[in-house]
């Protein structure tokens, strides 16, 4: 019995080859993952290779009339997962995770483009056209082999089958085989937004209270998130290039706060918890307790929500019931245009009419310094270029096309200063009463400031990812105002508890309110401070790593 199954394995050598090309291809180039431990990359090709076994055997099984169908499917299930962790393995260095890869599935297609753009390696693309070919060349070249039949070999075939559904059931077993883990994340991540969606719905109808302390004057707060900013490459924060004149022009009107933190480097989980109380403890608050926009609809306020970025409809993102509750909403990004154009719009808004002293809480997210970076600014604004001021030096990691890199950014950074000041300007010049301005980047960015890497990603996680700006601007009015308010710029801080801090700034009162956790708050507690699962010190220390 063992010598026909042996025989039949000699003869199913493309067979062989394929599975191992698509099962263990991954496993076998992930010592080059630099988040992986040699523990983690032991287990990975030991699990993979289990499974590789248990998946060859029971196709020994196959009728050879569906032989290639079978592998065809094999193939079709694989190779996009494939393709996307090779890809990101061979050009970052890292095997995608979690976050990044649920991030992946919120992907609209010009961020697509333009990552695909910012990223360009001809010898990647090359590699994942062979790596198509190749598969259809090997099916292609099948033959027909017999079966064995499972009467004769009922254990080896139970042992396959029973190995295959615990690698699909199983998930200490199943997280480390790329393909099964991709798509269980993906059903995962569809349960869980329709779950939400409906109890962010269903909480809408139950009471809860909150009380607007109020004051002799409308209010309107004004809430800006940018993207991908890192303060690193402001001159707010020390930055050589004056990326910064026209905030900087503001002088003690604007509030510059030192030593903020983002709790993630990706877009999706930085909202879920700036816009809820969800924590890294209490994850459930997302739909548990209000978030921000219920608060302030609930406190009577006319809520609103511009952005620059999609949001909805085709590209629906896990945030989205959050915005949804905003009374009056904006996708902009239809336009694709820089992001001025939120200017005539945030114009309108103040402009709109209320119900008397009817306060409004405006939302404005920018695409901001998002890749591809030359895609962020007109041409005004391309005015850094290291060929003329030599204030970027070559280095063994930052080469001159990466300085290229690094002036176009330095430009958005410049384009996005224009833009804050004059939202400020402009909420200065339009709206009598209280008024003040909140903008902070929603995470950082890396370029090229300590190895060959641009952009962000928690598998290569770094403090230039994670610190970010937070500024302030607060009307005359609303200083006299609110004199209680604590202003203290060298507080560490943690964006992910900016929920409190802009009720804080409302005067909204409610029974989950926190003033420890507010920035402007005389009872403000500074705590440790997590980027994800790490904590701000251990982001450190892996740099530290990295350098070395």
């Amino acid at each position: 019995m063992v010598n026909s199954v042996l025989k039949i394995l000699v003869k199913k050598k493309l067979q062989f080859f394929f599975l191992f090309y698509l099962v263990l291809l991954l496993p076998v180039l992930s010592p080059l993952a630099e988040n992986l431990t040699k523990q983690d990359v032991l287990w990975l090709i030991s699990a993979n290779c289990i499974l590789f076994i248990a998946i060859l055997i029971l196709l020994l099984f196959a009728s050879p009339r569906w032989e290639k169908r079978i592998y065809t499917g094999i193939f079709v299930i694989a190779y996009l997962p494939g393709s996307i962790y090779i890809s990101y393995l061979l050009f970052a260095h890292v095997l995608l995770q979690g976050n990044s890869i649920i991030s992946l599935f919120e992907t609209n297609p010009t961020e697509s483009k333009e990552f695909l753009a910012h990223y360009f390696n001809p010898w990647i693309i090359v590699g994942f056209v062979v790596y198509i070919f190749l598969c259809f060349f090997i099916i292609w070249k099948m033959r027909a082999v017999p079966r064995i039949k499972i009467k004769e070999h009922k254990a080896l075939f139970v042992s396959a089958l029973v190995g295959v559904i615990l690698f699909l059931v199983v998930p200490p077993l199943s997280k480390p085989v790329y393909f099964i883990q991709f798509y269980k994340l993906f059903v995962h991540y569809k349960i869980r937004l329709d779950k939400e969606e409906k109890a962010i719905i269903a909480r809408q109808s139950q009471a809860y209270v909150v009380n607007d302390i109020d004051s002799a004057y409308q209010k309107t707060i004004v809430l800006v998130i940018g993207e991908s900013l890192t303060r690193t490459h402001m001159s707010l924060y020390g930055y050589p290039r004056e990326t910064n004149p026209r905030l900087a022009s503001l002088g003690d009107s604007l509030l510059v706060y030192k030593d903020v933190l983002s709790p993630q480097v990706h877009t999706i989980p930085v909202l879920r918890s700036v816009m809820t109380m969800a924590d890294r403890n209490n994850p459930n608050n997302i739909t548990q307790k209000p978030s921000l926009i219920e608060l302030f609809n609930r406190a009577g306020y006319k809520t609103y929500f511009i952005s620059t970025q999609p949001f909805g409809g085709n590209f629906k993102t896990s945030y989205d019931a959050l915005l949804n509750l905003s009374q009056y909403s904006c996708d902009l990004s239809i336009e694709n245009q820089p992001d001025e154009i939120v200017l005539p719009k945030f114009e309108e808004v103040l402009k709109q009419q209320t119900s008397a002293k009817q306060n409004k809480l405006i939302i404005i997210h920018l695409i901001g310094n998002h890749m591809a970076y030359e895609f962020r600014y007109t041409p005004s604004f391309n005015v850094f270029n290291n060929n003329k001021d030599h204030m970027i030096k070559e280095t063994e990691y930052r080469d001159k096309q990466a300085i290229h890199t690094i002036d176009k950014y330095d430009n958005s950074v410049l384009y996005n200063d224009d833009l804050v000041y004059k939202l400020i300007k402009t909420l200065q010049n339009k709206q009598k009463g209280e008024s003040a301005l909140i903008y902070f980047s929603d995470h950082g960015e890396e370029i090229y400031d300590m190895r060959n890497f641009s952009g962000h990603a928690y598998e290569k996680i770094s403090t230039y990812m994670c610190e970010v700006p937070f500024v302030v601007w607060l009307s005359s009015n609303y200083r006299n105002m609110r004199s209680d308010l604590s202003i203290v710029p060298e507080r560490p801080y943690s964006t992910g508890d900016v929920i409190f801090s802009i009720s804080d700034l409302a005067n909204l009162k409610y029974e989950d309110y926190d003033d420890t956790k507010s920035i402007f708050s005389k009872n403000f507690v500074p705590t440790e401070r997590y980027i994800g699962n790490k904590t701000y010190d251990e982001v450190k220390a892996l740099q530290k790593n990295y350098k070395k």
